[in-house]
């Protein structure tokens, strides 16, 4: 059971991982589209949308973190 529960566990860090990538992109996508813009009326809405895959990004880093602590700690401390 502790084997399945250790790759559940990585299979959340890489769905995590992966979707942390996702976030960056379309934060980096928003955030061109908001950068062109500028030279007319800057639309506030685009600036709302990066902020919003910004917090994803960063809320999927920090649950990848902790997955690979929980890793690390919970399921490799007996290897040293």
């Amino acid at each position: 059971m502790a084997w399945l529960f250790e790759r559940t566990v990585e299979l959340a860090a890489w769905t995590a991982m992966f979707v942390a990538w996702i976030s960056a992109a379309c934060m980096l996508y928003w955030a061109y589209l908001w950068v062109a813009t500028l030279n007319s009326e800057p639309d506030h809405q685009l600036l709302v949308n990066v902020s919003q895959w910004a917090a994803a990004f960063v809320g999927f880093s920090v649950a990848l973190g902790a997955l690979a602590c929980i890793d690390r700690f919970l399921f490799d401390a007996d290897e040293k």
